[in-house]
């Protein structure tokens, strides 16, 4: 009987090497972003997914499908080859694909964003009804639905083309002087340079002069052939970029600059618009980078109006999220802060009142990602569960209490419906290489699952991955490793 449990277990030994030999070994085509074989093991993903209202769209290729959101099922809304015949009739070129459709309105209408032109077409009629041609060479576009405004750069220079495809020059600054991109080398919360105001009446707007910065070699490695591109960069102690804030009005062509007053060489960071249009909120940093103050300025005339709030700190404070209006009331706000260890929400009004702190523990918010203007929820990313995840829950506002959204494995990614009922949830986990799931936010209806991706990696030797924590120096706060 020994002999013979000890054949089995030497078998199953030699089995479990022999299957172990069959698998492949990692190349480093395998592993390098542009190695041959590298996209093909990465996990199944739809990056097409997108919302119409509550009404879940699925833009691919050759067509865009709606979802059931009871059990999943799809139908074909219209094809790549119907589009083609509205826009053949309209007496514009042709799309090759409807991957990047969207659907920014209430009404049956589809944006459809391409290299020459911006075109909505009216589903119900199946014509065009706008488009608004773009030059190629535009970056860093920003549209606002509302208005049917475009702003773009070219060069260092900020554009504007109206609804009606007026282009209006809002900038004409010499090198050395950039207009409309972001500025403060992208830090404290700063990744973009212009900003509508909610009907898009208005365009806030970064100027950075660094006519006065030195030059540093910077090399371009991901040319054919490397090539020199200067970069302005300045040296420990030496003189730094100055920023202002500009506000452009596209019915008059007038613009305004905020009068921030000195210093000039702080830090103006997460520009927001009142819901009136009325007011600019930018969050202002000292040089030191230890007092941050949230001020509202007048968008018609540029003066300074209130210092709302002030935050200090012996070491530093980094203030890296604008102000979220509640979109039930135009008078309370929510703003982002460190002031307790973590990053926590607190409600606050336009005077400058703190009415409550929404969230708090020893775990941080990460992002609003909307809100449920019904339930009066807002919807958060956290780290509640584990420093290691990202999950959504609802936070209810009028007493703080949140809700789990979607299961609590892994790190999650969701997009919310616009009327704040679902979301999509993409997660993966160290089991997990990812999973698509339609959610309800309330948690009374049954996810449906849109996607299980297989696991890539099956096929090859994998290493054992190890997660634990080390303590740190204070003797309690755990210190996370990944080996």
């Amino acid at each position: 009987m020994k002999r013979a449990l000890y054949l089995l277990a030497s078998l199953t030994m030699v089995s479990a090497a022999a299957f172990a030999q069959t698998k492949k070994s990692f190349t480093l085509e395998d592993l390098l972003p542009g190695g041959k074989n590298f996209y093909n093991l990465l996990p199944q993903n739809n990056h097409g997914l997108t919302w119409w209202n509550n009404r879940l769209m699925d833009c691919d290729v050759d067509d865009i499908k709606t979802i059931d959101p009871k059990d999943g099922k799809e139908t074909i809304f219209i094809t790549v080859d119907e589009v083609n015949r509205i826009l053949e009739t309209a007496g514009l070129d042709k799309t090759h694909q409807l991957h990047y459709a969207s659907f920014p309105y209430t009404k049956k209408l589809m944006l459809l964003s391409e290299p020459k032109n911006q075109i909505l077409v009216d589903l119900d009629k199946k014509e065009v009804i706008w488009h608004q041609p773009i030059d190629e060479k535009a970056k860093n576009k920003d549209w606002n639905p509302t208005s049917r405004a475009l702003a773009y750069t070219l060069d260092n220079n900020l554009y504007v083309t109206t609804r009606e495809g007026e282009r209006q020059q809002v900038t004409k600054e010499p090198d050395g002087i950039v207009c409309g991109q972001s500025v403060h080398r992208n830090e404290f919360g700063i990744h973009k340079g212009t900003f509508w105001s909610p009907k898009g009446k208005l365009l806030a707007f970064y100027r950075m002069d660094q006519s006065m910065v030195t030059d540093y070699p910077q090399v371009n490695t991901a040319a054919r052939i490397a090539v020199l591109e200067p970069d302005k960069y300045p040296m420990a102690g030496m003189t730094s970029h100055k920023v202002t804030i500009g506000i452009y009005n596209p019915a008059t062509r007038q613009t305004i600059y905020l009068q921030t007053g000195d210093p000039t060489d702080r830090y103006f960071t997460n520009l927001a618009w009142s819901p009136d249009e009325l007011h600019l909120y930018v969050i202002e940093l000292n040089r030191e980078q230890n007092q941050a103050q949230l001020v509202r300025y007048d968008a018609v005339s540029g003066e300074k109006e209130a210092v709302l709030l002030e935050e200090t700190h012996p070491k530093y404070v980094e203030p890296l999220h604008p102000i979220v209006f509640v979109p039930w009331n135009q008078h309370q706000f929510i703003y982002q802060s460190q002031r307790d260890g973590f990053n926590h929400l607190y409600l606050y009004d336009t005077t400058g009142k703190c009415i409550k702190q929404l969230t708090k523990g020893d775990w941080v918010v990460q992002d609003i990602v909307g809100f449920n203007s019904k339930t009066k929820e807002a919807i958060v990313m956290t780290t509640e569960i584990s420093p290691l995840q990202s999950n959504a829950y609802a936070v209810d506002i009028t007493n703080g209490k949140r809700r789990l959204i979607g299961v609590g494995e892994g790190v999650h990614h969701v997009k919310l419906s616009t009327e704040g009922d679902y979301v999509i949830d993409h997660y993966q986990s160290h089991e997990i290489p990812r999973r698509i799931d339609l959610v309800s936010v309330s948690g009374k209806k049954k996810s449906v699952n849109l996607l299980t991706s297989s696991d890539p990696m099956d096929e090859y030797n994998m290493p054992e991955i190890t997660l634990g924590t080390l303590q740190a120096a204070d003797g309690k706060t755990p210190v996370y490793y990944r080996l």
